[in-house]
């Protein structure tokens, strides 16, 4: 057996059995015949394999006396993906809903609120807050706000 190895004898095999499907190039043909020239272990076998195929195309089809059904997985798969997202999204509309609910009544429970915590910096050790020289920003009604024109805000554009 020379220049045979474990590589080429499964890839011979390999090529058998696209052989008797019909489905080897002519090149892989060529090195098929070529491997089971110099390899005698795999020309028995690949030989047995033909004839062997040969046996089994040559008997008549067999019907069936009752009709035979397949289970498709495929489709119960795809509902439970469906059940799987619509799931996700009613949790996801859950958390939302609970969120904006915790937020309206959380800022009489005493935990800070949004303005409480930006300002957390200014509390001292003993939890009072020192705003000394923090001037707070004056708040404008909105009727009483100057309106820019829009051309002075976007740079002329």
């Amino acid at each position: 057996m020379t220049g045979v190895t474990e590589r080429g004898c499964s890839r011979a095999q390999a090529w058998a059995s696209l052989e008797l499907d019909g489905e080897l190039s002519q090149l892989e043909q060529a090195l098929l015949e070529a491997h089971l020239r110099r390899c005698p272990a795999c020309a028995v076998r690949v030989a047995d394999m033909r004839a062997f195929t040969e046996t089994v195309r040559a008997e008549p089809l067999e019907r069936p006396a009752e009709p035979v059904f397949v289970a498709t997985p495929v489709a119960r798969r795809s509902r439970s993906l469906a059940v799987r997202i619509a799931v996700a999204a009613t949790l996801a509309a859950l958390a939302g809903g609970l969120g904006v609910l915790a937020g309206t009544v959380s800022s009489g429970s005493g935990t800070p609120t949004a303005p409480d915590r930006d300002l957390a910096f200014l509390d001292n050790v003993d939890g009072r807050r020192d705003t000394q020289g923090v001037r707070p920003i004056p708040q404008v009604p909105l009727d009483q706000q100057r309106r820019e024109p829009l051309a002075r805000l976007t740079g002329g554009v």
